[in-house]
């Protein structure tokens, strides 16, 4: 009897435990897109992050940072420079970020996110340039942007070109038409206006007279 009331008194602690726990309903889920790069100039403030899910888990978020050597994943250590921040979404999700306050060329690398012990995000790539990289990239996109307006702007001009020389053209043929017209009802006032839309019918006509 004695044994059945310590069962009895112990039960609601055991569940509440489990609930509360990271037994099998809770289910952490860490996010972060495949192929994954931030790229940033040396001396800059960056953030890197990932998506936390925590599906059933009644507890605060674990998270921790890792940067890859080889085949192994190093814990970071955190300073002033490097930092981590943590942003609710809702309830059960949120996103956590790794911030480079400083970030100099040696925070060139592969970094991964986890949460618990179990679940690990897919890496990030994370590449400095230094200031002379930065400005040789900002020209060769300039280059490039002025390069595609020069080509757009003379295929345009070759479009206009195009289209006003058959205007023109047409304009051209339709004045002589007019002119000759004029001519043979000033030269030729007795015949029917009809026959001098046509020279070659003119001609017959005059020969066969």
């Amino acid at each position: 009897m004695m044994i059945l009331a310590t069962v009895l008194i112990l039960m609601p602690v055991i569940v509440k435990s489990t609930t509360n726990g990271s037994g099998t309903a809770c289910i952490p889920l860490v996010r972060v897109p495949r192929n994954t790069v931030f790229l940033a100039p040396v001396t800059s403030e960056l953030k890197i992050n990932c998506s936390i899910t925590l599906h059933g888990c009644h507890r605060n978020p674990r998270v921790s940072w890792c940067k890859i050597y080889g085949h192994n994943c190093n814990p970071l250590n955190y300073s002033d420079n490097i930092r981590t921040e943590w942003k609710n979404l809702t309830e059960h999700e949120g996103m956590a970020f790794l911030v480079f306050s400083d970030i100099s060329m040696e925070d060139t690398g592969l970094y991964r996110c986890k949460e618990g012990d179990m679940s690990i995000s897919h890496a990030m790539n994370v590449t400095v340039t230094s200031v002379a990289d930065l400005n040789t990239q900002l020209n060769n996109w300039y280059f490039l942007y002025i390069s595609s307006g020069i080509l757009g702007l003379v295929f345009i001009v070759i479009i206009v070109s195009f289209l006003y020389a058959i205007r023109h053209q047409g304009r051209k043929s339709t004045r002589k038409h007019m002119a000759n017209k004029n001519q043979c009802m000033e030269t030729q006032k007795g015949l029917p206006p009809a026959l001098c839309l046509n020279s070659d019918v003119l001609t017959s006509v005059l020969y066969r007279a």
